[in-house]
């Protein structure tokens, strides 16, 4: 389990995750190569890591499930974690016993997925699919360590939304992929490698920032964090519901996705526990809350094999990257 500061570490760079040492140093009460030491532990024992992530408004996808002989679903997971644009896989259980999470820039590049690009493993006897369009939470999550007044002394003002709209274009993905091994990565470093300023990287990521085209975040070893589980759920809500209550449900604390999606079930929903008794609660909430919504569907994740580009070893640790890359699935 990692101690209260590492905890309290993570919190802050999940508030402000490019935060400079220097800004977290009075807030955390330690020197700032302190926090930079025990940043830069936690991300050699793969137990913390920074990325990069496509804003909620972005987000264009599908959940894809995946039915499987009995004795190989680890097999399947392991092999469609290695897919730049699947950014989340998992085994669960129930009839379709591996999902993986889909993210592409198009519509038109999850239909070429879909149908034509998505290696399907001997192994699989069934798939079925949930296309959606944006997701309402889930990107951004936080342990919850730090107290109101801490975590807005952390906070970074990104700013007011730029007027002008731009396409993400070239250069942003350039940029977005540059940043797929290391959220923290320098202006410097990324300038060098990009062949363009600084000041110019700054001020790219400040617009797509403000924009809402990406995000970044700060992820843990779960488990070490005393999150020791995930649940995939598959609401059918009212039609006119679905915005409210996907809303709702993504500011939880426990969410780790949420979107509506095109299928009989039209909101999925994946939730971090602490424990079994954990869904129960969650399920009670949900019950109580939205009536209206019926949880048709309930799974729990036996086993994480990768989280937004991370490939997991057996105690949620991050063991190597495979970059997040949603323009993979575009048509060559």
């Amino acid at each position: 389990m990692l101690d209260e500061v590492d905890l309290a570490l993570v919190d802050a760079l999940q508030i402000n995750p490019r935060a400079s040492w220097t800004a977290l140093a009075d807030v955390l009460e330690l020197a700032p190569i302190t926090l930079a030491r025990r940043w830069q532990r936690l991300t050699d024992a793969g137990a913390a890591w920074i990325t990069v992530a496509l804003g909620n408004s972005s987000a264009k996808g599908a959940t894809i499930e995946f039915a499987c002989a009995p004795g190989t679903e680890l097999r399947v997971a392991e092999q469609l974690a290695e897919l730049p644009h699947a950014i989340t896989v998992g085994v669960t259980t129930g009839e379709y016993q591996v999902f993986a999470l889909v993210m592409a820039p198009t519509l038109g590049a999850i239909s070429n997925v879909l149908l034509r690009t998505l290696p399907v493993p001997a192994e699989v006897t069934k798939v079925r699919s949930h296309v959606f369009g944006s997701t309402f939470g889930g990107i951004i999550w936080r342990l919850g360590v730090m107290n109101r007044s801490q975590a807005e002394q952390v906070r970074e003002a990104v700013g007011p939304r730029p007027r002008e709209i731009r396409p993400f274009g070239a250069a942003d993905r350039a940029l977005f992929l540059a940043l797929g091994h290391d959220g923290r990565r320098s202006y410097a470093s990324l300038a060098a490698e990009l062949n363009t300023s600084p000041q110019a990287v700054k001020r790219r990521l400040d617009r797509l920032r403000r924009h809402g085209d990406i995000a970044f975040r700060c992820d843990v070893a779960r488990p070490l964090a005393g999150w020791h589980a995930m649940a995939l759920l598959w609401l059918a809500v009212p039609d006119t519901e679905v915005q409210r209550i996907g809303k709702s449900l993504g500011g939880w604390p426990e969410t780790r996705h949420c979107a509506a999606v095109a299928s009989p079930t039209n909101l999925g929903l994946i939730v971090g526990l602490r424990s079994l008794n954990h869904l129960d609660d969650l399920l009670i909430r949900i019950a109580h809350d939205h009536p209206e919504a019926k949880v048709v569907d309930r799974k729990l994740v036996l086993r994480t094999t990768k989280v937004h580009g991370r490939i997991l070893d057996d105690e949620g640790r991050s063991a190597r990257v495979v970059p997040v890359d949603p323009w993979a699935a575009l048509p060559t």
